[in-house]
């Protein structure tokens, strides 16, 4: 790592505030960062791994860090990362990834995950949930939210989005995220969005269920319906999936009178009909 690219890493992380008193500081909060970063880009999953990692490449990290006192102990390391403000961190890390990633992010998606084993029952804490987006393309986290449980998200996701750099990238999210306020955010923010719609949406989705079977039925020309399927199989099972799409301009908006769904342009069904053990069954 030549002294620029550190000094540029440096730059992204200026903005984290230092928590810890002045007197107390023995080593400085962007050599522990920057050994952190580093440590774990090598494998290092937890503060004795890092403190490990710092210690043996200690001559390599001088030649661009201060490192007043040598490296952190794996304690101090701990102590730091658990005082310093997470949101400040994000927000200067997804900086640095946007800077440094090679490939353009197109598709982020957002979904919300409970890690099973995370609970401490003993001490009433629950397992923890994540809402997190994910850039398909560079198979990367870009930021994570946690939340109480996924009833949660719905609040999670408009602060997860303010992280990110949407312009001209194409936003998934399932049905949970399937807001008009989270549709008129990501607009805002120059983005795209593909939301998945159930009866959460009750009047919606009662719309486009009906337009789709009367579509279907009639293959009337004015819906502009058109479809493409794909075929695969594996594990003794063959899968169909069909999906057709409407995009008139005149049927859209029907759908969306007043444009609550912001720039709403088309809406899509997805049937998936499964083949297995002599079975077949139709999503």
């Amino acid at each position: 790592m030549p002294p620029s690219r550190e000094l540029a890493l440096a730059a992204y992380f200026a903005a984290v505030d230092d928590p810890r008193i002045e007197r107390t500081r023995a080593h400085n909060l962007l050599d522990s960062i920057i050994i952190t970063i580093c440590a774990v880009i090598c494998g290092a999953d937890d503060w004795v791994g890092v403190a490990e990692f710092g210690t043996s490449k200690h001559a390599w990290l001088k030649q661009f860090l201060e490192l007043p006192n040598g490296i952190p102990s794996h304690d101090t390391f701990g102590r730091v990362f658990a005082r310093i403000d997470p949101k400040q961190f994000q927000e200067s890390f997804l900086q640095w990834i946007e800077a440094v990633q090679t490939v353009r992010t197109d598709v982020i998606a957002i979904d919300g995950k409970t890690h099973r084993g995370s609970h401490d029952r003993p001490n009433g804490q629950a397992a923890l949930h994540l809402v997190s987006a994910w850039a398909a393309e560079n198979r990367l986290v870009l930021g994570q939210v946690a939340v109480d449980d996924k009833s949660n998200e719905i609040t999670a996701i408009p602060q997860l989005l303010d992280l990110l750099d949407l312009r001209d990238c194409t936003v998934t999210i399932d049905a949970m995220g399937c807001q008009t306020a989270i549709a008129t955010k990501i607009r805002d923010r120059q983005g795209h969005y593909v939301l998945a719609l159930k009866a959460n949406q009750a009047t919606l989705y009662a719309d486009v269920q009906a337009l789709f079977a009367d579509a279907r039925a009639a293959k009337q020309p004015e819906y502009g319906m058109t479809s493409a399927s794909d075929t695969t199989s594996g594990h003794g099972r063959i899968e169909t999936r069909t999906t057709y799409v409407i995009n008139d301009p005149e049927v859209i908006a029907y759908l969306n009178p007043g444009n609550h769904w912001r720039d709403l342009a088309s809406v899509a069904l997805v049937e998936a009909q499964r083949t297995a053990e002599g079975r077949t069954t139709t999503e």
